[in-house]
C-alpha cells in the first residue's frame, strides 16, 4: 500500500477527503514518538532512559539562612554565592563568630562512621560543596545546588569580601610553607592584614593543651576570618573546638583548596596519590555507596 493510499475502511470523510496511511517502517520522530511510547499525551521518557530521582525534601531548620540537602550524614546548604557573602559578613559584623565547612567525598565517607565528624559538619553555620563530586551527587539525588560552585571556587569571593571590609585573616595550616606562602599572597594580591601561622602538631581530635595554647596566640591577632587546611577530620574537630575560643572569630576549614589562592589551582601530588591508592578507593567506593542509598 502507497503512503497515500486511502484506507479500506472508511477510505474517505463526508467531505470526500482521503486518509494517508504512513508506512510501518516510517519512524514516528520527536516527542510525538515519546508520547505514543509511553501511551500518555504529555509523558515523555527521559533521552538516556532512565527515570530522574524524585526531587528529595530540603531540611529547612529554624535559625538557618538556606535550606539544606543532605547527602549520607553530611548537609550542603542550598545558597547562591552572593547570599553565602552576605551570610559571612553577617556573622563577622553580629560579633558572634561562626564556622564554615566545605566537605568532599572524604568527609561523606568517613562521617558514616566517626560520630565526631558527622556532628562537627552538622552543626556548622554553613556546609558548601568542597569538590565537584559532591555538586554532582546532589544532581543525581534531585536537589540540585542553585550554583555549581565548589572548593577553590569560594575562596576568592571570601578574599574579596575581606578586602572590601577591611577584616583581619589569620590562615592556619598543618603542611609546611602553606600558611605563609598564602598570606603572602593575600596581603600582595588583596590587600589584606593576613597573618600565616604553620600548625603541624595538632592532635588528630583538634584539641588539648597544646592546643590551647596555639589558641591564646591566635586570639592576639584578633582575626576575624581565620581559614584552615588540615587533614579530615582533624580539620573540622580543630575548627569546631577553636570557635568556641575564638568568640568572634569566623573559621573556613579550606583543606587543600587553600593553596589554590597561590597556586590559581588545587595542587596534585603524585607521590601522595600513588601511596594513598588503596584508600582513596575505599572511600570512593564508600561515598558511592552513600550516593545510592540517598538515591532510593
Amino acid at each position: 500500500m502507497s503512503p497515500c493510499q486511502p484506507r479500506e475502511s472508511n477510505t474517505s470523510d463526508p467531505t470526500g477527503r482521503s486518509w494517508c496511511v504512513p508506512p510501518l517502517s516510517r519512524p514516528i520522530e520527536g516527542a510525538r514518538r515519546r508520547r505514543v511510547m509511553n501511551g500518555v499525551v504529555g509523558l515523555e521518557t527521559p533521552r538516556s532512559g532512565l527515570a530522574l530521582p524524585a526531587p528529595r525534601m530540603l531540611e529547612r531548620e529554624p535559625g538557618r539562612a538556606f535550606p539544606r540537602v543532605r547527602i549520607g550524614h553530611v548537609p550542603l546548604d542550598m545558597g547562591r554565592l552572593s547570599e553565602v557573602l552576605q551570610s559571612i559578613e553577617g556573622l563577622v559584623a553580629g560579633g558572634q563568630g561562626g564556622r564554615i565547612v566545605t566537605p568532599d567525598v572524604e568527609q561523606v565517607a568517613l562521617a558514616q562512621e566517626h560520630v565526631a565528624l558527622r556532628e562537627s559538619l552538622s552543626t556548622a553555620d554553613l556546609s558548601l560543596a568542597g569538590g565537584e563530586a559532591l555538586v554532582r551527587a546532589a544532581r543525581v539525588i534531585g536537589s540540585p545546588l542553585p550554583e555549581e560552585r565548589a572548593g577553590e571556587e569560594w575562596l576568592p569571593a571570601m578574599a574579596g569580601l575581606a578586602s572590601a571590609r577591611g577584616w583581619r585573616v589569620l590562615v592556619v595550616a598543618e603542611r609546611p610553607g602553606v600558611a605563609e606562602w598564602t598570606a603572602c599572597v593575600l596581603r600582595e594580591r588583596y590587600r589584606l592584614v593576613a597573618v600565616g601561622v604553620a600548625v603541624p602538631g595538632v592532635p588528630a581530635d583538634g584539641r588539648g593543651p597544646w592546643v590551647d595554647r596555639l589558641l591564646e596566640r591566635m586570639a592576639l591577632t584578633r582575626p576575624d576570618l581565620v581559614l584552615v587546611s588540615m587533614a579530615t577530620p582533624k580539620q573540622e574537630l580543630f575548627c569546631q573546638y577553636a570557635a568556641g575560643r575564638l568568640n568572634s572569630a569566623v573559621l573556613v576549614g579550606t583543606g587543600e583548596a587553600l593553596e589554590s589562592l597561590v597556586n590559581g589551582r588545587r595542587v596534585s601530588r603524585p607521590r601522595q596519590v600513588l601511596a594513598s591508592l588503596v584508600r582513596w578507593v575505599r572511600r570512593s567506593v564508600a561515598f558511592l555507596r552513600v550516593l545510592l542509598m540517598a538515591r532510593r
